[in-house]
């Protein structure tokens, strides 16, 4: 999973200069063939900190002599609803200047806490919160002591602004 920041263009698409699609697939600097192979099979857009748009990689071409790469992408079926949700690979810094990061698209997909089989359902802990999900898709939360749950509705994918 390939991460941009799209902070830069995010306003040409609000006053409709661009589409989202384009802002995403931009035309980003450094990106090595091998991070390419390794990571490019999703392309999420985050601006202020927050997923706009999520895409499956078909295919990418090299621009400005090999120095840039702009993807070709689809709308992603499977991961759309990490649209309005916050960045996969956590928050941009202040003055942080490169606008791509990456992360491995299977953490995303099952997370990275151990699970555990328990009848018919799956348990993981993280930081103390136990959260059981049935194979019906009923999920159970048991916070720490002192914890709270804030449970939200999945994004349907709408532009944040």
């Amino acid at each position: 999973m390939i991460v941009v920041n799209v902070n830069r263009s995010y306003s040409r698409v609000l006053e409709g200069e661009i589409t989202l699609q384009e802002a995403t697939e931009g035309d980003w600097y450094g990106v090595n063939d091998a991070a390419v192979a390794q990571y490019g099979d999703v392309l999420v857009g985050v601006w202020n900190n927050r997923v706009v748009s999520v895409y499956d990689i078909v295919g990418h071409v090299r621009v400005e002599e090999g120095l840039r790469v702009r993807f070709q992408v689809k709308d992603s079926a499977e991961f759309g609803y990490l649209v309005g949700q916050p960045s996969p690979v956590g928050p941009w810094k202040a003055g942080q200047a490169r606008p791509i990061m990456y992360a491995d698209t299977d953490v995303v997909r099952h997370g990275d806490a151990v699970q555990v089989e328990v009848g018919d359902a799956r348990r993981a802990v993280v930081r103390g919160y136990v959260l059981t999900v049935d194979d019906g898709g009923v999920a159970t939360i048991i916070p720490p002591a002192g914890g709270s749950v804030l449970v939200a509705p999945a994004a349907q994918g709408e532009l944040v602004s």
